[in-house]
């Protein structure tokens, strides 16, 4: 609950845009690491589309090899669920194409060290099959929306606030035993309380490169947020994807666990976690586009055209935003998840929420729930708002008061079923991602939600077995 830092959207941010190294500048700069002898192990990392990532850890000696060559990756996997399954429909990954393997091509610009794991580094790849027929994998995706918006002569800025949950497992009510109390939001207390956690995981943030500014307790029981400094395009999410590899590594190492579950248990001291994705558009000189010191709202034309488009497409984009069953216990009254299609200036009731402060205005987008998958959630972000932008859709006025409960307003989907039926019906945003990811994306998420409604929960059982 916190801001993106007021300083930095306009000027200090990393780009794999303009001025971006060429292939083989970052590719001298990996083999040169490799040959000082001290990385042994390569760990090549893809991510599902449920946004965990998948990897291979390779020799360094081998890795030499899979830079120019790629390694071998099974394309079914593309498609499958947390459990390996797929989609029974989905044939076009599957006995169509036997099974068989692709290519995963590494990203020399992505490598960094595994500062956590002695001797280890890691390097982001994307998935091709062996005719080098790009796959719509999470990151591709982002990829190619990010190229959209350089075409129309953008430059997405992404700042990411993740809340997650921190526990001992197997102890206490449901398996959860909270690392600090309810009582200790935003409080020494609850640092004190997880001090080995807070000290490992910032020296391997540190380590590592990546730019988290800020760590703290949030409002639930051994809650957290972790924020990032803003940087561009598709390097920003490849440091958020690293950063929840480093909070779920460094907690287990400590003998703790950490979720990025929405809401893990049913108890009143867990409320529902987010992932608020700040954002901003600069164009090549590096000038924030959004922003305009003569305008209503500090907002340019520009800025509101672009969260118009997130407004009018926020219903299609919860099925992104909100990959889960448990992800849409947010979208109700009294969670401080977004509950109504809104914006507004400065109000965290506020589905879309604009930060105002000068040449470093920009927007929150709070419709991402904390198990969003990082690139996707990025993705259909800036998919919306280029379309706002093309189509000059207005947002209408800034809304005050409490939008929570504005029965005016549109009110987000309830359930995963709603929410990727509402994907699948905006043909902008499914245009957009790509009709192949499209397909394989809300096959799983239907089959994710068959699999829900099929099971009797423990509530059905308690509440009923007994007397009926």
């Amino acid at each position: 609950m916190t801001d993106s830092p007021a300083s930095g959207w306009a000027r200090r941010t990393t780009s794999d845009g303009a001025g971006a190294p060429t292939p083989a500048e970052p590719q001298a700069r990996v083999l040169a690491e490799l040959r000082r002898g001290d990385v042994h192990s390569v760990r090549l990392v893809t991510v599902d589309m449920h946004g965990v990532p998948r990897c291979k850890l390779i020799s360094a000696e081998r890795f030499e090899r899979v830079m120019t060559r790629g390694h071998p990756w099974a394309l079914p996997l593309l498609a499958c669920d947390l459990w390996e399954d797929m989609a029974e429909e989905e044939k076009e990954l599957g006995v169509e194409i036997g099974f068989g393997n692709g290519l995963l091509m590494p990203d020399p610009s992505s490598w960094r060290r595994v500062p956590w794991v002695p001797g280890t580094a890691q390097v982001m790849a994307d998935l091709f099959s062996r005719e080098m027929v790009a796959q719509p994998s999470p990151r591709q995706v982002l990829a190619r929306i990010v190229g959209r918006a350089a075409m129309a002569g953008y430059e997405p800025v992404f700042g990411s606030e993740l809340e997650f949950y921190v526990y001992r497992p197997e102890l206490g009510d449901q398996g959860f035993e909270a690392v600090f109390g309810r009582q200790s939001w935003f409080s020494v207390n609850a640092l004190g309380r997880a001090q080995e956690f807070v000290e490992v995981l910032n020296e391997a943030v540190r380590a590592a490169g990546l730019g988290a500014y800020e760590i703290f307790s949030e409002h639930g029981a051994g809650q957290f947020e972790i924020n990032l400094e803003p940087a561009s395009g598709v390097a920003a999410i490849d440091d958020v994807v690293t950063l929840k590899m480093a909070i779920k590594e460094v907690a287990q190492r400590v003998g703790l666990r950490a979720t990025f579950l929405a809401k893990p248990t049913n108890l009143w001291q867990t409320p529902v976690s987010g992932y608020h994705l700040h954002q901003t558009l600069k164009d090549g000189s590096g000038v924030n586009v959004l922003y305009d010191p003569k305008a209503p709202d500090s907002l340019s034309a520009v800025g509101r055209h672009y969260i118009g488009g997130q407004l009018a497409h926020s219903v299609g984009m919860s099925g992104i935003a909100a990959p889960t069953v448990t992800a849409y216990k947010r979208y109700i009254p009294g969670t401080w998840g977004p509950v109504r299609v809104s914006w507004a200036v400065d109000n965290r009731t506020a589905l879309i929420r604009v930060i105002r402060a000068g040449e470093d205005t920009h927007l929150e987008n709070r419709l991402g729930s904390s198990d969003a998958n990082p690139y996707l959630l990025a993705a259909v972000n800036v998919a919306a708002g280029l379309d706002g932008i093309a189509n000059r859709t207005e947002p209408g006025p800034p809304l005050r008061g409490d939008l929570f409960t504005d029965q005016s307003l549109q009110h987000l989907p309830t359930t995963l079923a709603e929410g990727i039926d509402a994907y699948c019906a905006d043909e902008v945003l499914v245009g957009a991602m790509g009709r192949d990811f499209s397909r394989i994306y809300s096959r799983l998420l239907r089959r994710d939600w068959q699999r829900y409604i099929e099971h009797v929960s423990d509530w059905e059982i308690r509440e009923y077995r007994e007397l009926l």
